[in-house]
């Protein structure tokens, strides 16, 4: 590449950047970026290829730029950085059951408000440098104010519950959340105290503990219920713990079907398994099936291919649609199946109404319960 090329994929490469904070600004959008290290071998061009398509179509077709070498820069629009690590976390597993390539340095962090390119490029490559020379992390994430493991932690919680006393707090019925905005009025090493309304500390009674989110902070938090005073509609939490994993994390909300929903599961047209949808969510599904029958998807090793899941569900009104989807076994364990599935917008539309229809209907039954 001579020297006239390396500029305007300079040029090139900026502008995409400032058109990416640009559309998340004019749309009062989030925005997370992603840089990560995705090595290229000239014998194998055509897997990288196929690869950085799989990529770009998992993240629902945003940008992807080469920041030079093998270091390459990922946009997502409309997400928080609580998603895009486990929305990144689900790509890279993916990847690697697919194309048998661990990424290794990943760096994530998300645009804030008032913030400049050059701020936000500054803190993703800091990451991105840390999770490369880093033995025993794949990925760093952050926002300007939080880093989970750099020794300040409660001093970093203090500053951000100052600065920003809202935060939301999770509690879950059948899997489905029931979420609300508290206000932190005190916090300290051992245990805070929130302030939420009467009618959401009633539903609290039943928990033993909730998951916190704050938009400066970069892990989902879990706290257990200490006690509820409904005078003065306080909750008293103990000290936080921060997760990697947990339901506030998933990309969309996961429930149980209003009915039983049939799946059928078939490999190059020929069937393979049927089983009972035992929830679903916008990119995954538990299948229930005869134990036999998952012991023989794994003898057949389709644990790496991608197949075709056929199932139909019910909407609000009674009417009846048929969804097929493509689809990968994420994990099996005993007669149970996970799978990942990558539905067309229309089926992904289908999909969604109907989880939050069960959804409503979940919470309509938390209420009057």
């Amino acid at each position: 590449m001579n020297n006239n090329s390396m500029l305007i994929l300079s040029y090139l490469n900026q502008a995409v950047m400032e058109a990416q904070i640009d559309r998340a600004r004019n749309y009062h959008t989030h925005l997370a970026m992603v840089k990560l290290d995705l090595p290229f071998e000239p014998s194998d061009g055509l897997v990288f290829k196929e690869m950085v398509g799989f990529m770009h179509s998992f993240l629902d077709f945003s940008p992807i730029i080469n920041d030079g070498g093998s270091s390459f820069v990922l946009f997502m629009h409309d997400t928080k950085l609580h998603t895009a690590v486990m929305t990144i976390k689900n790509m890279l597993m993916s990847i690697k059951i697919k194309y048998g390539t661990s990424v290794k340095g990943v760096g994530i962090t998300a645009l804030e408000e008032g913030e400049g390119l050059h701020e936000l490029q500054e803190r993703l490559h800091t990451l991105y440098m840390k999770s490369k020379i880093s033995k025993t992390k794949e990925i760093f994430y952050a926002t300007s104010s939080f880093e989970y493991g750099s020794g300040e932690v409660e001093k970093s919680l203090v500053s951000i519950f100052t600065k920003e006393p809202k935060i939301k707090v999770y509690g879950f019925y059948k899997e489905a959340p029931m979420v609300h905005e508290a206000e932190v009025l005190e916090f300290d090493t051992s245990m805070f105290n929130l302030r939420l309304p009467k009618e959401y500390l009633n539903f609290l009674k039943r928990e033993e503990f909730v998951y916190l989110e704050h938009p400066l902070v970069p892990d989902i938090m879990r706290s257990d219920i200490i006690s509820i005073d409904m005078n003065h509609s306080l909750i008293n939490l103990s000290k936080v713990k921060f997760l990697d994993n947990s339901p506030v994390h998933r990309k969309n909300i996961r429930v149980t079907p209003h009915k039983p929903v049939q799946a059928l599961m078939t490999y190059k047209e020929e069937f393979q398994m049927e089983g009972i949808v035992s929830d679903i969510s916008k990119n995954s599904i538990l299948l229930t099936t005869q134990l036999n029958k998952a012991e023989e998807i794994q003898a057949k090793d389709l644990q790496n291919k991608k197949f075709t899941l056929s199932f139909h569900i019910e909407s609000a009104d009674k009417q009846v649609y048929a969804i097929e989807v493509q689809a990968m076994i994420f994990k099996i364990t005993g007669n149970q199946v996970i799978v990942n599935i990558y539905p067309t917008p229309e089926a992904q539309r289908e999909i969604t109404e109907y989880i939050t229809m069960c959804q409503n209907l979940l919470l309509l039954e938390a209420q009057t319960s």
